[in-house]
Order: C-alpha cells, then structure tokens, then sequence
C-alpha cells in the first residue's frame, strides 16, 4: 500500500485505537507569515476583507497582492476561519512565484490548528509528490504530514513518515544553509519539534524534552535577529515579529506538554504565567493568549488544581469561539479536553458528559478530529458515571471484542478493556461478573512489572484505569464499614492497590530521572534500546493485523446483504476466496503479533535479572500480603494505610494472627483536615505560646487506624509503616494509645510501645532486604552543611537558575536564590555529629562556600557509613520551577548552574551507607511533601543507602543535635529504629535537656525511612 492510500485507510479505519491519544501541542511558525507593510486597523482590515477578488486568468497579479493583502487583514482581526479561506486560496495562487510556495506551509498548519486537522493531514501527501515544488516547501510538508499523523495513533506510519520527513528536511536544510541561513533556522526548529514527537512516541520523555529545549533556544535566536534586523521600531504586532514569535511560542507550548509528561507541571506552569502576563499588557495576541490559557490550564490539572484549570480551559474556549476556531481544529480539542480533566478530577460528572458529547456532536466529518476527540475509555465512563450502563456496557463490549481478536486474552491491552468492563459491570450491580473482569486488569496492572510500561497510567488511560482501580477499593471498603463479608483475596488485590498507588505518586519523577544512570551504564542502556526496538516491533505488528481485521470485517459486512447475493456465482467464488486467503493472512499476523510480544517480555526479563536495582526503580513489582509477610523478622509488623475518596482502607501484616483488615470512615479529605490541625498544634516553631497538648486528636487517630486491628504491642517491637496522602506526613510516634494519663504521668505515647519505621511503599522492603546484608562501610562520615545561598565571588549574579536548565529558556523566576534563609546552626549540629562518630571535621565535612552541588557529586560517598546534608529540603512548588524535591545547596560562581541537588543527581550517586541524614530539611512536611519525599528516599535507596532520616518539620537545632548524636550513639547496641526510639525517650523523659524538650515537637518530627535494622 502507497502512503497515499495508507493515509486514506488511516482516516477511515473504524476500530478502536490500540493506542493512548496524544495531548500536544501545535507546532511552531503558525501565527502568519512574514508580511511586510505597517500594521493594519480594524477599520481598513474590515473594508479588505469586503473587497472582490480580481479575476484569476485575467488579473492574477492583482489578485495575488489583494489576497496577501486580505491575509494581513483576517491576522489582523483574528478572524481564523476567514484567515484559513485566504490562505488556502495563496497556496495556489503563489505557485512559481518568490516566496510563494510558503504559503502552503502556512496553510496546512492553519487549517489543522483553527480548522479541520483531518483536511489539513490529506492535503500533505500531494504536496510532497510534487516535484515541481521546491526541496525545502517539499520538505516543510513532509515534518507536518509527520506531526499531524502523530497526534492520531499509528506508530508504524508514523515511523514511515518520520524516515521520509528526516530525509528531506536534512536535505533541506543543507540547501539552505548558503542560500537562507534564517529558513534553514526555521526548518531545523521544525525538524526538532516532529523529533521530539517520534521520541515521545517510544517514550524517551528526556529526549524530547531536549530537543524542545533545543528547539526554543533556536526560536529566541530567530526573534533576536528579525527584532534586530527590523529596528526598534518593530512592536510586538509587527507581521515579521509574529512569525519569528510564532516559531518561539509553539516551541514553548509543546515544551510545556513535553515538560508535564515528564512530571514537571510546576515549570510548565511558571512558563505559562509568564506568557499571559505578556498577553495581559498587550503583547501577545487573542490567540497566542487562548493557547497559553488552556497550557496554563493542562499545567493546574496535571497538579490536581481542577477548579483554577477549569476556569482557565473556558477562558481559552471562549477565546477560542471568538477567534472563530473551527470545532474540528486542534486547539479547541485541546481546551475542551482540559475542561474536560478538570470536571472528571472535580467528580462532576454530568458536565463532564455534556461538554464532551456536545463536543463530539460539534464535529464535522473530520476522520482526525473524531480519532484524536473521541477514546472509548471516556465514552464508557461517562455514560456509566451518568446512568446510561447499557450504553457503557455496549461501548467497551465492542472494544474488547476487538482486542480479543487482535491480541488475545493475556495482552494488557485487552486486559485493560477487561478492566474497564468491571467498572460498569459493577456499577450495574453484576459484582462476580465484574471481579472476574478486574482480575484480568490485576493480571496486567499487578501481577506483572511490565505492567508499568505497558499501561502506563497517564493521559486518559491514567483517568479511567485510576478510577476503575480507586471503585474496586470503594466496593471493598464499603462491605467492610457495612459489616458484610470481605473474601481475603478481594483484601488482598486492594492492598496490592495501595501499595502501586503509594508507588505510582512518585514513579514518573523517578523513571524519567534515570537518563545519568543510563549514561553511566553502557550495558544498561544498550538492553534499553534493544527492548524499545522490540517494543516498536510490536506495536507495528500490531498495526499491520488491525488494519487486516478492519479489512476482514468491511468484507464481511458487503458479503452479507442483498446485493451481494445478487451477484453472479463467480464473482461471488472470487470474494470469499480473497476474504478465505485474508483470514489465512490474518492467522499469520496473528502469530507474529504474539511472537513479539514473547520477544518484548523476554527481553524485560532479561534487563531485570542483569540490572535488579533498575528493575526495582523503573519497574517495582507489586508484591502480595504472604511475600511481605515472608520479608517480616521476629518483631516486626508492617502497617499499610491508604486514604479513599469515601474511606480509609487499613493493613496490618505481622507474625501468626497479627496480619488484619480494617476499614475507616475517614476519608482522604478528611485525614488532610486533622492531620493539617495536628501538625500545627505540635509546630512550637510558629506558636507564639505553649499550646495545650492535642491529647484527644492524637488518641483518635490511633482509635481510627490502629485500634480496631488490636496488634499486640508485648510481641511486636518494631512497625513499619507505608501510608499515603496526608498521613504520609503524620508523625505516627506522637499518637496516643490511650484517651488520657493522670498528670503525674508521661502520656502513653506510641514511641513508648515500638520503634518505628516509614516506607514510600510497601514493596520497598522488597528491594531494601532483598540483596542481603552488605559489609559496613570503613569510614564514618562525610557531610554537608551551612551552605552559602549567597555567593559572594566577583562573578555572583542578580538572578540565579533554579534547576537544570529550567530558566534558561524563560522569563525571570522573579526570586533569587540568596534570599533562602542561611543555616548557620547547622555547622554546630554536623561538627558535633563529627565528634560523636570519631570522623575528621576538616575532612569530612564540606561547609559554606564549599557545600556546593558539585562538590556533592564528587565527594568520596561510596566510604561512608553516614552522610548528613543539613540544608533546606525543597519540595515541588515551594520554590518557583521546582518540579521535583531537591536540596539546596551552596551557590557556585557559575549563575546559569543549578545550585540544587535534584533526584536526577541523587540516582547517579554511589552509596553505601547506613543512613542518609536529611537535617534542618522539613522534607517529610505535608501532603504534598509527604509523596515527594517518597521520590527522594527510593533515589537514595537506588543509591545505596539502606535508611533515611528525615523531619517533618522545622526541628529546634539545639535539640535536633542532641537527638541525632544520642540516635547513633545508640546504635552501638541496637537497630536503627529501636536506636532512634531510645532517642526519644531520652527527650521525653528528661535525660536530654532536663525536661525542656519533652514536648513531641523536640522529638516526634523525625521519620526514619528505609529498612529498620539491616
């Protein structure tokens, strides 16, 4: 089949896509071309506008000019609808003239983002056969015949196109290198952003984002130059600026996508405020504005602030309606389809069903438009969230149907299908036909680690398989507080739940933080790159037999009426011997579809038994309760929580008959409230006056959590705990296990009964006990403290980058690093820790000036049994660009290096320490801060430490460094946990301080992360 007629298959296939949808982006040079003359009024634009075209055979040259003319004025208006009419009637006309062929490329990016994308998509092909057309116009239409087909879902054709499109456009650009140096400029900005999709494709979101780095860099040169080359006189409408702009603007928008994909919507946030202040005081067009609103508004949804990005998606859909975007062009699917995140994460469901099936009636006869629009996950959750069930039962029958055809049953495609399916069966009330539907999606989800990368849990899919997974807990957790009858493996499968949502916070920041580890690792990333290639095998396998089963289906459909009964008896014997050799056909790909997958697989089981440590980062294995409990010493009990939207659902597994279930009435919005109002009643640090002690709040949530699953404190002596949301960040030794004590006595807190112990997830013991006990390290410690947020060098700067590369492409942060409040505490608390642990101060401490990021990443860790940074903990959010948690460290001469210690560094680090002291850092703070800190503490765990010690608030120095010393002397004779335990009670019971620091805020804001004694 030609591409001609692959495209034309691809517009017409009636099958559901076996890929998620794309969320992207237009590309860049999209808001004109460049147009010379001064700026046009809207008075004179309109009477343009009004003017008869001259005849084409007798006044061609006229004609010419009034159309360029009337494209100025339809820009000038924002009148995209009229806009695309001129424009395409330019295409034609600037045939063999100067500069005319440009023209086309304008066109076709025109009517894919403001009109129809699928007309856009099939006007590529004939453009780019037609030889009379110059190498560079043939070119540009190869890259956006690329881009167009990436937002739909063949990744075969996308792979053909993409060969073709690079070809060209390196051809292209040699060309024009000598002859328009500023063309080529915008052609390998093009290049890099169609790149980027390719890379997006096979799920290199580091590759992608580079390039789009690359790809602004180049568009802010291009502004530069055509500013300078037009004088101050050219304002920010000028025709020549706006297309310089429009290459910068679509480089920054996809960036923002490339950057949320990654797990950085905090930065792409930031570059959006920015750009709509630009817009604000008049800088940017209504259009340019309406895009960044929705970009603003995929940032705050992607940050679960649904209601700011709810408002923001309208604002950029009425903008949009204004702009006269048509309801078939890409930009409005993208505003809607913010609108439509933001009601889904509200739970308002029947606005969500109104928007998106007015939407998808609004549609006209558009192939791309419905494909990229309509995802059948979507359709079925909607009409089941809003009663109509036969309609979602019907909807995901069909789909699973085909999926069953095309893969088989044990694909996570069809499983996920399968899972889909048990949330509208057991909301129809079908609960044995639904389980057995969820253990298929289990089979994918839980069961196999590949499951991470095979349903990868973002875009839509994220949506409806988070939900479908979030009602499966539900129905649990309400049998439980109903008092019904819950069946141990159904207790069983939502712990497993828990335990990939607890992961699943954190599991993007780390497995796209991993590119220095691959860097380091040649063998690693060689596998890596072998498994991608069996993973694009695959999928293009999968293509070709869908296509095939399309085919075998319209055949059947023609084959089965009256009028093809009416035909001659041999006409009839030729079209069921071609539908009997497609059938053939069909079982031949059906073969090879299931041998690439079985070479996908074994190529993942391969990476995994050459590089388990990866493994367990990128991939973690969901384990079920008896493999816990198998990893459980004498003494010891592991506490899983997690909060639900209606209820909490709580774990303990311990020795014998300690391993119980127990269902709270708290909600997950709930546990935020009490745990918000406990942290502030023991934070002494922003209280004025000793508060009274919250006895009766402390005690309740031991009454809610852990009472009613009764654990015998005289067996267990040590509790691990895995928790999620806010009670990540609850300081569970201040718990009271009792209402009260008499006031001669110290009250009954939980520290009193057992040590205790935190996890990000509790599959994280898997990967901490699993290697075994390792020898100690010779030397004690090295650490990093005090640092110097200031620079005070002859080349400190005024403003300083915040991370890798984040500001250099953006306006000013509008903060600057040398205002973080200094440490100087911190110098006494490590030179202190230095003499208890017999290690050289002047060696083994890095302090001021010296504790710098670089110095970190060279410093002899792999040595040491403790390393200490006592610096500030910066979670995502709390500074501006900060998208994943990070240390701040000293500040270098260099103003463009980041200053911060990221994950991306922690994972390149090589430990093989006992702790990792996190002090003076309120890294474990919050909610948010809670799940963040989870990233840090499995980067650390990949690194090689086995524990981490961290606080949940900003700890009073004088005290903190009492209780750390005390902490490692203690463990000369005990486990890390138990150490840390005797700590405490040294503080509660005035042998430290002399009863000044018995209050739980001395002692109860440290969380030991990790393993408790190996």
């Amino acid at each position: 089949m030609n591409v001609k007629g692959a495209l034309i298959l691809l517009l017409a296939l009636a099958g559901p896509p076996a890929w998620p949808q794309a969320d992207e982006d237009p590309l860049p040079g999209l808001e004109g071309p460049d147009l010379q003359g001064a700026a046009i009024g809207p008075a004179e634009a309109r009477a343009l506008l009004a003017e008869p075209l001259p005849d084409a055979a007798t006044a061609a040259d006229a004609r010419y000019a009034l159309l360029q003319r009337q494209a100025r004025a339809a820009q000038a208006l924002d009148e995209r609808a009229r806009y695309i009419e001129v424009l395409a009637a330019l295409a034609q006309a600037g045939r063999g003239r100067p500069g005319g062929e440009d023209w086309i490329r304008h066109y076709l990016s025109a009517e894919f983002i403001w009109g129809s994308s699928g007309k856009a998509l099939a006007a590529c092909e004939a453009h780019i056969a037609d030889t009379t057309l110059s190498l560079p116009t043939r070119a540009a239409v190869a890259l956006r015949q690329s881009y167009f087909i990436a937002q739909g879902n063949d990744r075969s054709m996308l792979a053909r196109l993409w060969s073709r499109a690079d070809s060209l456009s390196s051809a292209a650009i040699k060309e024009l290198a000598l002859a328009d140096p500023p063309a080529a400029q915008r052609m390998q900005i093009e290049r890099l952003q169609v790149r980027s999709e390719l890379e997006r494709w096979e799920g290199n979101l580091a590759g992608a984002v580079a390039s789009l780095r690359e790809a602004v860099r180049l568009g802010q040169q291009l502004v530069q130059q055509v500013r300078a080359q037009r004088g101050a006189s050219a304002g920010s409408h000028d025709p020549a600026v706006l297309d310089a702009y429009g290459w910068l603007d679509g480089s920054m928008g996809m960036l923002c996508y490339a950057l949320v994909r990654q797990g950085r919507a905090p930065e792409a946030v930031a570059v959006a405020q920015d750009n709509l202040a630009l817009w604000r005081a008049g800088q940017l067009s209504e259009s340019l504005g309406a895009r960044w609103n929705y970009r603003l508004a995929m940032g705050l949804v992607a940050t679960q602030h649904y209601e700011p990005g709810l408002a923001a998606a309208q604002l950029a859909e009425q903008m949009l309606q204004r702009a006269g975007a048509s309801a078939a062009s890409h930009t409005r699917w993208l505003a809607r389809q913010e609108q439509l995140r933001a009601l889904i994460g509200l739970r308002r469901w029947a606005e969500a069903d109104a928007i998106y099936r007015e939407f998808l009636a609004s549609l006209p006869d558009d192939g791309l438009a419905r494909q990229r629009a309509s995802d059948w996950r979507l359709r079925a959750l909607l009409a089941a969230k809003n009663g109509r069930l036969d309609e979602a039962l019907e909807t995901v029958e069909r789909v699973l149907a085909f999926r069953l055809r095309l893969y088989g049953s044990a694909h996570p495609q069809t499983q996920e299908a399968a899972g889909v399916r048990a949330v509208v069966r057991l909301m129809r009330g079908e609960v044995a036909a639904a389980l057995s539907d969820y253990e298929a999606l289990f089979a994918a989800t839980l069961d196999s680690p590949g499951g991470w990368l095979d349903l990868d849990l973002r875009g839509v899919r994220g949506y409806v398989l988070g939900l479908a997974l979030e009602e499966f807990m539900q129905f649990v957790a309400d049998r439980a507080l109903k008092g019904l009858p819950v069946e141990p493996a159904w207790s069983e499968r939502a712990l497993q739940i828990a335990d990939r949502t607890q992961l699943g916070s954190t599991q993007r920041a780390l497995s796209d933080s991993t590119a220095r580890v691959l860097a380091a690792t040649p063998a690693l990333r060689g596998m890596l790159n072998e498994e991608q290639g069996l993973r694009s095998a695959a999928a293009a396998q999968a293509s070709t037999l869908a296509a095939s089963l399309v085919q075998e289906d319209r055949m059947r459909r023609g084959m089965s009426g009256e009028a093809w009964k009416a035909l001659p008896d041999a006409e009839r014997k030729v079209q069921r011997e071609a539908l009997a050799k497609l059938r053939e056909q069909i079982k031949a790909q059906q073969a090879l579809v299931l041998g690439a997958r079985a070479a996908l697989q074994a190529q993942r089981d391969k990476v995994g038994q050459a590089f388990p440590a990866y493994a367990d980062l990128v991939t973690p294995a969901t384990p079920r309760a008896a493999q816990l409990l198998a990893l459980l010493r004498p003494g010891e009990a592991l506490l899983l929580v997690q909060p639900l939207e209606r209820a909490t659902l709580v774990w303990l597994l311990g020795p014998g008959a300690q391993s119980r279930f127990h269902a709270s009435a708290v909600s997950a919005a709930g546990w935020v409230e009490r745990v918000a109002t406990l942290r502030r009643q023991l934070d002494l640090g922003s209280a004025r006056a000793v508060p009274d002690l919250p006895s009766a709040g402390l005690h309740e949530i031991y009454r809610e959590l852990l009472a009613p699953l009764r654990p015998d404190w005289r067996e267990l002596r040590s509790l691990i705990v895995a928790s999620d949301g806010a009670l990540a960040g609850l300081p569970f030794a201040a718990l009271l296990t009792a209402p009260s004590a008499p006031a001669a006595e110290q009250p009954p807190w939980l520290a009193r009964r057992v040590a205790l112990t935190q996890l990000p997830a509790a599959s994280a013991l898997h990967t901490l006990r699993r290697g075994g006990v390792r020898p100690l390290a010779a030397k004690a410690l090295f650490g990093f403290g005090d640092p110097a947020f200031q620079f005070d060098g002859p080349a400190a700067a005024a403003g300083r980058a915040l991370s890798a590369g984040a500001t250099r492409y953006d306006a000013e942060w509008g903060f600057r690093y040398g205002e973080i409040p200094a440490l100087p505490e911190t110098r006494q608390e490590l030179l202190a820790l230095a003499d208890i642990l017999g290690a050289d101060a002047s060696t083994d401490l890095l302090l001021g000036a010296r504790a710098t990021r670089e110095a970190v990443l060279r410093a002899p860790l792999a040595d040491r049994r403790v390393v200490a940074f006592a610096t500030h903990g910066l979670m995502p959010g709390e500074l501006p660009g900060i998208s994943k948690p990070a240390l701040a460290m000293a500040a270098s001469a260099d103003a463009h290096a980041s200053p911060l210690l990221e994950l991306d560094d922690v994972l390149s680090l090589r430990l093989n320490a006992q702790t990792v002291l996190l002090s003076a850092c309120n890294t474990a703070a919050g909610e948010r801060g809670g799940a963040a800190m989870s990233g840090l503490v499995r980067g650390f765990f990949f690194a090689g430490t086995r524990s981490v010690l961290a606080t949940h608030w900003a700890v009073e120095s004088t005290s903190a460094a009492a209780l750390s010393a005390a902490s490692f002397k203690f463990q000369a004779g005990a486990s890390r946990a138990e150490a840390l335990r005797l700590a405490q009670l040294a503080l509660i019971e005035g042998q430290l301080g002399g009863g000044r620091w018995t209050h739980p805020f001395y002692w109860a804001g440290y969380a030991l992360f990790g393993d408790p004694q190996q």
